[in-house]
């Protein structure tokens, strides 16, 4: 019992630190580094099986549960140090000797923990003689625990504060696996569980330690509230009394307005800010912000937010007229302020017209009855790392064509569809691609002109693309072109008056989705308009084009166009570097010393012909197999979760549901498979064919079952996500005892290497089932997953030969 309690507890710790790493170096970084948390983790892991499998004298029977525990002190007693190591460590991605000194000392930091951990885990999962399906599930059902560890710890606690946490659960683990074996180590043990309990304390009433240097500078430390969740931290900075007004676009002959305000950042960029109103002269102004020009057309109707940030559309909204204003805002932290600390200040929580929702806009519309004139939704990025360890990296369900024909849907009749994003004249970027998605909607809605239901503005870097249910009337483009006048702004098309620039000028000329896809076959961006099975609005590049749409996009500084290349470019930079690390330091030297001393077959004498026909092809195979697992593990793993994330809708059930539900029921089907003859003809067979009609199954019929379900209440699709994955992740974690159990049968000198090559095969394709998802669609995972586990099954064929050969 205390060896699976001490699994449990050092797996859900492991977990969560992984993914609140994740969350803290979405601040500390940019987005898209933050996924170097789950390449370091599982890096570190790997090499502590690798230490198990290179210093097996260390964990013998004798040794194994005190340099055990010591192992998950080591844990506990680094986590804190590498945590101050990472709030003061710069980390740019940049190719520069300071910059690369910076990212090793970030890499250190970060693997360091799960070094220690993946002692702890490979000796517990292959050095005891306890059943492996049990083992193996305490570890699944404890890392699906620390999911929620992370869900509800970062509602309560900052993420300092969860990670000196997660190093206390460590000291409970070591205290497990100790026993009664060392008086000392358990009174260390348990001081040092005092000490790190009380530092959690400490920090989550002072905020002491927090993360000093952001996104390569010093962080401001006037703050006035700093607070997180799974998927954000918003810091909040005191009032300024004389701040300049607050407009995205603002027209040239907007008034000099100095207005209070208090300016927040969204993990530490993203900055939006919180501005009084409290008489209809604080809002004013906003009228000369080209993120408004829609309301001129449609002054009454209703309004729909999306993103409530500081309140700022909302205020817009009221300025123009509006009666009835819903915010909608994924990020409850947001209406938390507006409802709460600023609900005199903003002016809104207590305005008669205006009413808050805490939901995925797309969720939420999708879901209602209600239509507005105005749908609007300005600047809506996607910056930040998920709790779901990093996979989202870019995808947003907000622009898709079957997100927006939701929003077209809850328009009036003569409503509009307003999206304010980055531009940037000399390089189309992102205008081109969000103009081929509003066609693209257009289009599959079953309008066939869809230029006559298109405007743009622009001024500075910021442009407004209008998206009109009707087509525009000639009045409203009097209207149009006299407000363009009068406030100074850039017309960049409207019916009639057709854009500049010959990319625009061909998509908005098309009349079918065939032909949009014939204008943008040959475009050196990526133009093609995002669905869900590929939600990717701010990746710009092709990968058969990489280097020109490099080169054209040298000079870029608008929007996100900038950081979603740096983005790819570090991914692969990340494949590639974890594929040589792996490749030098694990993978060749412990092939060497595996086929080179490979331990024998037991009750089979070194010189039979049995062990030498079959020893090194014998554990090649085996090799195969615990690969495949660890890749088609990840592969089904991402390819679920980024597909529900989007009909879900929200990150937090990315978190809290799907990856629990998925780990955990991989967890249960690990103890199951201690109760069903697997390692023996034909349950071999079996699970791994029905696992593949599964995935078949669900490939197939996913995709049209949430266009179906997509509007039921948010029970049902929680109930249908469950139900989809529960089985899946049951027949997945078969493979890993029972392959642990063959190759037991035959030699178990290897079995911490075929741990590490689990874990080294999973970081890899983690990484790149991301960049799959991105260029080739989420559904290309799926197919991939199939190919594993069809190779699987022929290594569980070659591995049951071996033994019954072996048994002869």
């Amino acid at each position: 019992m205390p060896i699976y309690l001490g699994t449990f507890l050092i797996a859900l710790t492991t977990l969560a630190l992984e993914i609140t790493l994740t969350r803290l170096l979405s601040v500390i970084t940019w987005y898209h580094l933050a996924f170097f948390a789950v390449a370091t983790a599982m890096l570190g892991m790997t090499a502590g099986a690798v230490t198990v499998y290179l210093k097996p004298n260390w964990f013998t029977p004798e040794k194994r549960s005190l340099n055990v525990a010591k192992a998950a002190l080591g844990y506990a007693v680094v986590t804190p140090i590498s945590l101050i190591i990472l709030c003061f460590t710069p980390i740019v991605f940049q190719f520069s000797l300071i910059s690369l000194l910076m990212l090793i000392i970030a890499t250190t930091a970060c693997s360091l923990p799960f070094y220690f951990s993946g002692i702890v885990i490979t000796v517990a999962l292959t050095q005891y003689p306890l059943p492996i399906g049990k083992l193996y599930a305490s570890d699944l059902i404890g890392a699906a625990l620390g999911c929620l560890l992370v869900l509800g710890g970062l509602e309560i606690l900052d993420a300092p504060s969860l990670i000196l946490l997660c190093a206390a659960i460590a000291v409970l683990s070591a205290l497990s696996f100790a026993g009664q074996q060392s008086l000392k180590l358990r009174y260390w043990g348990i001081g040092l569980l005092i000490l790190l309990l009380g530092a959690t304390l400490f920090n989550a009433t002072t905020g002491s330690l927090y993360p000093f240097v952001v996104k390569g500078r010093m962080e401001q430390n006037q703050y006035l509230l700093d607070k997180w969740n799974s998927f954000s931290r918003i810091v909040v900075f005191n009032r300024l009394n004389e701040a300049p007004k607050l407009l995205w676009g603002a027209s040239p002959v907007a008034p000099q307005k100095i207005l209070p305000i208090h300016y927040m950042t969204i993990d530490g960029e993203a900055a939006t800010g919180v501005q009084r109103f409290s008489s209809p002269e604080d809002i004013d102004h906003l009228r000369f912000d080209l993120t408004n020009i829609a309301y001129y057309l449609r002054p009454k109707g209703g309004a729909c937010i999306i993103g409530v940030g500081g309140g700022k559309d909302l205020q817009s909204a009221i300025a123009f007229g509006h009666q009835k204003v819903i915010g909608i805002d994924v990020n409850p932290i947001f209406i938390d302020l507006l409802q709460n600390e600023f609900r005199t200040f903003a002016g809104l929580a207590d305005h008669k017209a205006v009413t808050f929702v805490v939901d995925e806009a797309r969720s939420y519309l999708s879901r209602t009855s209600d239509h507005y004139a105005i749908i609007q939704m300005s600047l809506i990025d996607t910056w930040a790392a998920t709790g779901a360890g990093a996979f989202s990296l870019s995808e947003n369900a907000l622009y898709t064509v079957e997100a927006w024909q939701t929003f077209f849907n809850r328009l009036t009749d003569d409503g509009i569809f307003t999206v304010s994003r980055w531009y940037d004249a000399e390089n189309l970027g992102e205008t081109g691609r969000l103009v081929s998605l509003a066609v693209a909607s257009l289009l599959e809605s079953g309008i066939t002109q869809p230029a006559d239901h298109l405007a743009m503005f622009a001024i500075g870097n910021l442009s407004t693309l209008l998206v009109s249910k009707q087509p525009f009337t000639n009045q409203e483009l009097t209207q149009l072109k006299q407000i363009n006048t009068d406030l100074a702004y850039q017309l960049i098309m409207m019916p009639k008056t057709p854009p500049h620039h010959d990319t625009l000028k061909e998509i908005i000329s098309v009349s079918s989705l065939a032909e949009l896809r014939n204008v943008i076959a040959d475009k050196p961006l990526n133009y093609e308009p995002p669905t869900d099975d590929n939600p990717y609005f701010f990746n710009m590049l092709k990968w058969q084009t990489l280097y020109p749409a490099l080169q054209l996009q040298a000079g870029a500084n608008a929007g996100v166009i900038g950081g979603n290349l740096h983005a790819t470019l570090t991914l692969i930079s990340l494949i590639v570097c974890l594929f040589l690390l792996t490749l030098i330091t694990i993978i060749i030297p412990l092939l060497f010393k595996t086929l080179g001393q490979a331990g024998q077959p037991q009750g089979v004498a070194p010189t039979t012909d049995v062990f030498h026909a079959l020893g090194k092809r014998y554990i090649l195979i085996s090799a195969l197999y615990f690969s495949l697992i660890g890749a088609g593990f990840m592969f089904v793993e991402i390819a679920l979760i980024q597909r529900l994330s989007v009909f879900l809708g929200h990150p937090t059930y990315a978190l809290g549901i799907l990856l629990f539900t998925l780990i955990s029921s991989t967890g249960i089907g690990s103890l199951l498979s201690e109760r069903l003859p697997l390692t023996r003809p034909p349950w071999l067979y079996l699970y791994p064919i029905a696992l593949i009609l599964a995935l078949i199954l669900t490939q197939n019929y996913l995709p049209p079952l949430i266009s179906s379900l997509i509007t039921s209440p948010m029970s049902n699709k929680i109930i249908f996500s469950i139900i989809l994955i529960f089985p899946l992740g049951i027949l997945m974690g078969f493979f890993f005892p029972t392959g642990m159990r063959l190759v037991k049968a035959m030699n178990d000198n290897q079995t911490p290497w075929y741990w590490a090559l689990n874990g080294i095969f999973g970081v890899l394709c983690s990484a790149l089932a991301v960049f799959i998802s991105i260029y080739f669609g989420i559904s290309t995972n799926f197919y991939i997953a199939l190919l594993c586990y069809t190779a699987i099954l022929f290594c569980l064929y070659a591995l049951n030969k071996a033994r019954l050969a072996n048994e002869q």
